[in-house]
């Protein structure tokens, strides 16, 4: 007998601030119909949102017509999340390290990707990005909050 397929969802918006809370929104009654654990949701969806304003920010960035897709798996490890979007690639074509900025520094030395890539790093696992046929691809798990998943 086969195994029930994981479930998942799939939705596109546009590459607003409205747009993506909009779709957080909509994302967590879906799961939450579904009966996922309200902790494993909650660190997704600080993850998701994220990620999807750093590509309404940076990646297309004064873009009125940017477009958006979100995909979401539930498995055995936890959520898979693959964003997908049609703007600027990431500078140098990778991953932000992610390190922690400094605090005591004024704005203007802080370093891109110091809070937000830290935390996406802290908690996610997995992550991958490549650009592919002029589309950005972020890939992550957000793993089960039991601590049994591989990093």
């Amino acid at each position: 007998m086969l195994a029930d397929p994981p479930a998942a969802e799939c939705i596109g918006l546009a590459a607003t601030p409205l747009a993506v809370r909009d779709a957080l929104a909509g994302l967590a009654a879906a799961w939450r119909g579904r009966g996922i654990d309200p902790e494993l949701w909650d660190v997704a969806e600080q993850v998701l949102a994220e990620a999807l304003n750093n590509v309404v920010e940076h990646a297309q960035a004064g873009r009125e017509d940017g477009a958006i897709r979100l995909e979401t798996t539930l498995n055995g490890h936890g959520l898979v999340c693959e964003v997908l979007d049609d703007g600027a690639p990431m500078p140098g074509g990778t991953l932000p390290d992610g390190r922690p900025a400094e605090l005591g520094t004024g704005l203007e030395d802080l370093p891109e990707g110091g809070f937000g890539w830290f935390m996406i790093r802290t908690l996610a696992r997995r992550l991958s990005y490549h650009r592919d046929d002029g589309w950005n691809r972020l890939r992550f798990e957000v793993p089960h909050q039991t601590g049994d998943a591989v990093a």
